[in-house]
């Protein structure tokens, strides 16, 4: 007999009551949000920076900013201020270099994950073909 499973539902956008399922809520969410804001940065070469301060008690603060976030914030605030000398110059090349390798390593990430979940679903069609040959 096949299990009933619930799969993915309709969530109202509620604030939600019970404590513990807001904190996983939340944790999952964040990792979510933090991802597809590094594949909009790589993929269009948008400057973001996010800001998210936990829910409950705890009220821990994350952030994501790419290149950082504090440039970027001091840039929202006009503090964005030129490096004296010529520091500016060596700033920039090793800025330069650090988006290309970054934008190398979230194109290698994002390709991986594809291979994770084309390797979740094999492993899934070959439970079910287990399942439904016993």
């Amino acid at each position: 007999m096949p299990r009933r499973r619930n799969g993915r539902k309709r969530v109202d956008i509620v604030k939600m009551e019970n404590e513990s399922n807001l904190q996983v809520t939340f944790s999952k969410r964040r990792a979510g949000l933090f991802k597809k804001t590094s594949e909009h940065c790589t993929l269009c070469g948008a400057e973001i920076a996010i800001v998210v301060f936990s829910p409950g008690k705890a009220n821990k603060v994350y952030s994501f900013g790419h290149p950082s976030v504090e440039l970027l914030v001091n840039r929202f605030h006009g503090r964005d201020l030129p490096p004296p000398n010529n520091e500016g110059r060596h700033n920039h090349l090793l800025m330069n270099h650090q988006n290309v390798v970054l934008r190398e390593l979230n194109k290698e990430v994002m390709n991986m994950e594809e291979i994770l979940q084309m390797e979740k679903s094999r492993g899934e069609s070959i439970l079910e073909i287990r399942r439904s040959s016993s």
